[in-house]
């Protein structure tokens, strides 16, 4: 039974347009803690600049409402390329652990040609609140099979190359790799 998960698992990753990189024998790297992280500041809209998850969309961006409890609302949106067609996709995110509040578990509600409830970290390893954030996502299953995925966000629909270089290197100064980042059109009127 799980070999035949597994198996699941491979064959969904390649054959979807998802660019989150499948690792095999590796582990998560040990993320670091922002302690007087504000996920009030954070909350917000935030447009997605580059991005190794996702190649399939453009004009994306997501807005975070803070809820109750250290939660937040959770609503991404993204135009396909190539039907045009607009797509939401809503959830929640909460904070486990207090000691840790830029390390956030998020659940979204995914429906398509699968229809599933995706939960994972939503690890934000560096933000100035008004500019730019630096995303991290990975997460092991059965033991070696390594999923991760990052993004970097802006306020507006573009950052500069500034920022991203230093963003980029925040990225391999903890250990994950920068290559395959995707860079979405972002000249939508959103």
């Amino acid at each position: 039974m799980n070999i035949l998960f597994m198996l699941s698992i491979i064959s969904v990753a390649l054959v979807s347009n998802t660019n989150a990189r499948v690792w095999f024998g590796t582990r998560c790297p040990n993320t670091p803690v922002i302690p007087d992280f504000d996920l009030s500041r954070y909350a917000g809209k935030w447009y997605e600049i580059e991005s190794i998850f996702s190649q399939e969309y453009k004009c994306g961006f997501a807005e975070y409402a803070v809820q109750e409890n250290n939660r937040i609302s959770v609503r991404n949106t993204g135009t396909y390329r190539n039907s045009g067609e607009i797509r939401i996709i809503s959830g929640e995110g909460y904070v486990p652990n207090p000691n840790e509040p830029n390390k956030l578990i998020v659940s979204l509600s995914v429906n398509g040609l699968f229809n599933f409830n995706s939960e994972g970290n939503y690890h934000i390893l560096k933000s100035d609140y008004d500019n730019y954030a630096l995303v991290y996502s990975c997460k092991i299953y059965l033991g070696f099979i390594k999923f991760d995925a990052t993004w970097l966000l802006s306020r507006t629909q573009s950052l500069s190359e500034e920022n991203t270089a230093e963003l980029k290197k925040l990225l391999s100064d903890n250990g994950i790799d920068t290559r395959g980042f995707y860079k979405p059109d972002q000249s939508c009127n959103n």
